[in-house]
Parts: structure tokens; sequence; C-alpha cells
């Protein structure tokens, strides 16, 4: 949930550098349902209480493959290739640690999170952790709004969400001179 509210809080920067969001209206993505089975097997393997390890590992796995091919597809989109190294990162930690993002026990422990785990979580304590430096190694502490840990792949991602938006608003700003904006078909052509 964290990176979801950091990459709108993301976007919202645009407008406060003084250009439109509205250009973010007229982005097509190629493939956009793959994302969003890929967010909607998230959405259940961690949202459902006690969902089964057994089967919430392979989901983990199989939403990120989901998610891969939406970058591929949208590769020449500004800022992809970030979201391509964030999500990389992400998933080089879940797959060495089994289909669980390793978390810090400190940065847990920080973010007030429970620390024993009945069903499958997509992030936990993993003793002897492959790749902790990929991990939820960050947190926000307990106390704050949406207090939970979080990985420098997530960061890369946020960034690069930003990035896109930025980048997107910038290039198709309506002007005067210019005419009607571009559309996607004529920046990937």
């Amino acid at each position: 949930m964290i990176i979801v509210v950091a990459a709108i809080a993301a976007i919202l920067t645009v407008p406060l550098s003084g250009v439109s969001l509205a250009p973010l209206s007229r982005v097509t993505f190629r493939g956009s349902g793959l994302v969003w089975l890929a967010i909607g097997a998230q959405i259940v393997i961690t949202a459902a209480p006690l969902f089964p390890n057994w089967l919430g590992r392979p989901l983990h796995l199989t939403s990120f493959v989901l998610a891969a091919v939406f970058i591929w597809l949208n590769r020449r989109l500004p800022g992809v290739l970030f979201v391509a190294v964030g999500a990389g990162m992400n998933l080089a930690a879940i797959a060495a640690n089994g289909g669980v993002m390793p978390a810090s026990a400190a940065a847990w422990r920080s973010a007030g999170l429970p620390t024993t785990a009945n069903g499958f979580d997509n992030s936990h304590v993993v003793a002897h952790a492959r790749l902790p430096w990929l991990g939820d190694a960050f947190a926000i502490p307990r106390g704050w709004p949406f207090a939970n840990v979080f990985s420098v792949g997530d960061a890369v991602v946020v960034f690069a969400c930003g990035y896109f938006a930025h980048a997107w608003c910038r290039r198709f700003r309506p002007s005067a001179a210019s005419g009607p904006p571009a559309s996607l078909s004529t920046v990937t052509s």
C-alpha cells in the first residue's frame, strides 16, 4: 500500500512544478490487463487472512511475471526502464527467498508489524535471508501514516512513476503554437 501512496505522491509533484497532469489522461498502456491481474494477485495474497503458503508463494512470483510482460510491452515509455530495474531488484530478492520478500528485523520492528505469520506474507523477516540488501530494509515507523517496510527496489519504482509523469506531462503539454498533443503512437513509432 505504501508504494501506491508514494507513487501517487510522486505523480502529484507534477503540478507543483507548474505543469498540468492533463496529458496523463491520454496515455494508453499496452497490456494493461496484465498489470491489473498482477495487482489483483498481490491484493488477494496479502489481504486474505491466512492465505496458504503453498499457493501464496507461486502466485507472488507469477504476479511479477505478469508485471514483467506489461513492462516489456510498454518499454518505450519514459521511466519504464527504471520500473524494470526496481521490479527486477524486488524479484531477485523474492525469488532468492522462495517467494517471500525478506524484511529486516529492525525495519519490521520499527514499523510495528506483527512478528508471527500464520498464513502467507509477501514480506516477512526471513532467517538467513539471501540478498537481504534488496529486501524490505527500510521502514516508515509505527505511529506514522502508512507505517510499513519497503525496499530499495520499491523506492526505484516510485521514482520511476514520478519520472514518467514529469516526462510525459512536459513532453505533451498543450501550447497554442504547437496544436494538439501527440499521441502514444507517435512516441513509440
